[in-house]
């Protein structure tokens, strides 16, 4: 009789990062003919558990906001109760716990470390503590070569790349036009940012490329809008009412149809701070594959899907002058803006779509 094969996920805050896209994407298009699927978490802060959590043989929720390391004995009941061949894990606290568990249990299962998210330009404490425990895992994974090459894991046996993908069924329907309306957004050329608002993004050179756009009065009608939320969002509320740009500069919050927004664009902007090297960012993918093009700091993994001067532009950190010099060249320029959004389209099919991720995955839990 056919046995399927057992496999354990492990994530801490199900939001709506780029990890949790990838962790979706995986549970909603692995056969579930060949494998049971389970779930341990933190906690479930977004729609995206909903969407899978009715394809899950089992699933466990810490319900809390921090983890503590009394929380290992629900995870070694959970671990005992499944018993899964594989434990697949996005969260590096769980992962470490599941390390010492495997340690101690006589059953064996394969351990997999797949939090590698981002890659650093400069590490820091924390950072160096898991540079070192991650050569103590047999393998691991990263969404990026820049991820692995951070932490100094690439060209190490049992290190694997498995980049996020994109569902091209989750391009909406309809024209810019239809989806502005929709939206209820001007027919102007539309520049979107999509990214939380802390620390390790940088809208301060999105805002500071529009003020140098709006003030310096060039013959263009741009909107720009930020959607996201965070903890600096009010400090950037107040910022664009000092510099007096609050109707071109708008604040949509968080958003669950991001889609919309990215295809009812005409650009889109991904700056990062930098010290923080982003691993394959959703958002250009998702940008990318609704047509839209990217400009987009280069750092970390960003340049393994956005290519300068052929999907997209990279630009320098807190390069906000050529920023703005770059959205005025693509505003006067469409048939560039067109070519862009064709090639972004085509990078995303060719190099990261759903299909080739999943062979991917099954690759490395076979390995």
């Amino acid at each position: 009789m056919f046995r399927k094969t057992k496999i354990l996920f492990l994530i801490g805050d199900y939001g709506t990062g780029g990890k949790e896209r990838q962790l979706t994407e995986i549970i909603k298009f692995l056969p579930k003919n060949i494998y049971s699927i389970s779930l341990f978490m933190k906690c479930s802060t977004s729609y995206y558990y909903e969407s899978i959590k009715n394809q899950l043989n089992s699933c466990f929720s810490l319900n809390k906001s921090n983890f503590n390391i009394f929380d290992i004995i629900s995870l070694g009941q959970y671990l005992k109760n499944v018993n899964p061949d594989i434990v697949f894990t996005f969260s590096t606290t769980l992962g470490h716990f599941t390390m010492f568990l495997n340690f101690l249990r006589l059953d064996k299962y394969h351990l997999i470390n797949g939090s590698i998210r981002d890659a650093p330009v400069m590490l820091n404490l924390q950072h160096r503590f898991e540079k070192f425990l991650y050569n103590f895992y047999a393998d691991v994974v990263s969404n990026s070569h820049s991820g692995l090459k951070a932490f100094n894991q690439i060209d190490k046996q049992g290190r694997y790349i498995l980049y996020n993908a994109f569902d091209m069924k989750r391009i909406p329907v309809g024209t810019k036009l239809d989806l502005r309306q929709k939206l209820g957004i001007d027919d102007k050329f539309i520049v979107v940012m999509v990214a939380s608002m802390n620390s390790s993004k940088d809208q301060d050179s999105f805002i500071c490329a529009a003020h140098r756009i709006i003030k310096k009065n060039y013959d263009i009608d741009i909107l720009f809008y930020l959607i996201g939320n965070g903890p600096k969002k009010v400090y950037y509320e107040e910022k664009i009412k000092y510099l007096g740009i609050n109707e071109s500069v708008l604040f949509t919050g968080t958003i669950d149809n991001v889609e919309e927004y990215l295809k009812a664009a005409n650009l889109s902007v991904l700056t990062s701070a930098s010290y923080h090297g982003e691993g394959i960012p959703n958002v250009v993918l998702e940008s990318l594959a609704c047509g839209t093009p990217v400009i987009a700091t280069d750092n970390g993994g960003t340049k393994e899907i956005l290519l300068h001067n052929y999907n997209g532009y990279l630009i320098k950190n807190g390069d906000y002058k050529d920023l703005a010099n770059k959205l005025i060249f693509l505003y006067n320029n469409p048939d560039v803006l067109k070519s862009f959004s064709g090639k972004g389209v085509e990078t995303v099919k060719n190099h990261f779509s759903i299909e080739k991720m999943i062979v991917e995955f099954e690759s490395i839990i076979a390995s």
